[in-house]
C-alpha cells in the first residue's frame, strides 16, 4: 500500500512554472503522510477493539503520560500546549472513563492525572495495535528497510531550526 501524500498537501510547495520540479515529495510531506497512515491505522484497529470513541488527539495525549501519576503541567510542557488544553483533553478522557484528575495532597496547586482501570486497558490495546501496525509495515516494506527507518528516526536531529 502506497502512502498517499496528496491527502496531506496537494501542492507540495511547488510552483506552476518551477524550473526544478520535485522528483519526490518533500521530506516533511512524507513524514506527515507516514504519521497519518499510522494514526489512521491505529484509530481503525482501536475501533475494532471497542474504542471507537477515541480520537487521534486522545491517543496522542495518552502517549504523553507516564506509567504512574503524571502532573498536568508536565504533560503541557511535553506537548508544547497550555495547561488549559491539557485540562480540556483530560476532561474529555474523564468522560470516557479513561483518566481521573486529582489534586496533589502535597502540592495543592498541582493536579495529578491518573489512568483508570479502563484507561489501562485502552493503553494496553493501543500498544497491541501499534505492534500490529509495525508488523504490517515490516511485511510491506521489509525488515531491513523498517530497521533503517527506525534507526534514522531515532537519531538526534539536533534542535529545531529558526526562532533564535
Amino acid at each position: 500500500m502506497m502512502i498517499h501524500v496528496e491527502t496531506i498537501m496537494s501542492t507540495s510547495f511547488t510552483m506552476p512554472d518551477s524550473p526544478t520540479p520535485q522528483s519526490r515529495p518533500q521530506l516533511g510531506t512524507l513524514l506527515l503522510a507516514g504519521q497519518q497512515w499510522v494514526m489512521t491505522s491505529l484509530l481503525r484497529l482501536m475501533a475494532e477493539r471497542g474504542h471507537a470513541d477515541l480520537t487521534a488527539a486522545h491517543l496522542m495525549f495518552l502517549g504523553n503520560l507516564d506509567c504512574g501519576d503524571t502532573y498536568a503541567s508536565e504533560v503541557a510542557r511535553r506537548m508544547g500546549v497550555s495547561r488549559q488544553a491539557v485540562y480540556r483533553s483530560t476532561r474529555e478522557l474523564q468522560r470516557l472513563k479513561v483518566l481521573r484528575l486529582e489534586t496533589d495532597a502535597a502540592r495543592k496547586t498541582q493536579k495529578i492525572i491518573r489512568v483508570t482501570k479502563h484507561g489501562q486497558q485502552v493503553v494496553t490495546d493501543a500498544r497491541a495495535c501499534l505492534d500490529v501496525i509495525e508488523a504490517t509495515l515490516k511485511d510491506r516494506i521489509g525488515e531491513r528497510d523498517l530497521a533503517k527507518l527506525v534507526a534514522s528516526l531515532c537519531r538526534d536531529w539536533g534542535p529545531p531550526l529558526g526562532g533564535a
